[in-house]
């Protein structure tokens, strides 16, 4: 085999793993899709009945910018992980959602909120 044999073959194998990578990816976000189809925001405000009820649609809608038009968040999506977030951005997000639902500013220094559940819940210490 020559040596631009050798580099077609390895070409043709990158080629095949990248199209089989890239098939199994789009079969997951398909399903998570639809999984996420069934879930909806009267089920996510739901989680927090027991809160003020301005807080889950405000957090809703201050997350919105973070996920795909017409997916809900859910309680248990991590900020960091799942989403992305770095620090700066997690702070905007408690601003902002503190805003839409009538609160005071958080102060500056905000405890480590690890998913959307935690910031409807810090928000609710907010009322208190």
């Amino acid at each position: 085999m020559t040596g631009w044999q050798k580099v077609a073959a390895l070409t043709a194998f990158y080629v095949i793993g990248m199209l089989w990578v890239n098939w199994t990816m789009v079969r997951r976000v398909r399903g998570a899709v639809a999984a996420r189809a069934a879930w909806t925001a009267e089920d996510f405000d739901a989680v927090f009945a027991d809160l003020d009820p301005r807080l889950a649609p405000a957090v809703r809608a201050a997350i919105a910018p973070w996920y795909g038009e017409g997916v809900v968040p859910r309680p248990e999506d991590t900020l960091k992980r799942f989403l992305k977030m770095d620090r700066g951005e997690v702070d905007d997000l408690v601003t902002n959602a503190a805003a839409r639902a009538d609160l005071p500013p958080p102060g500056p220094a905000l405890p480590d909120l690890p998913d959307v559940a935690a910031v409807v819940r810090y928000l609710s210490s907010l009322r208190a």
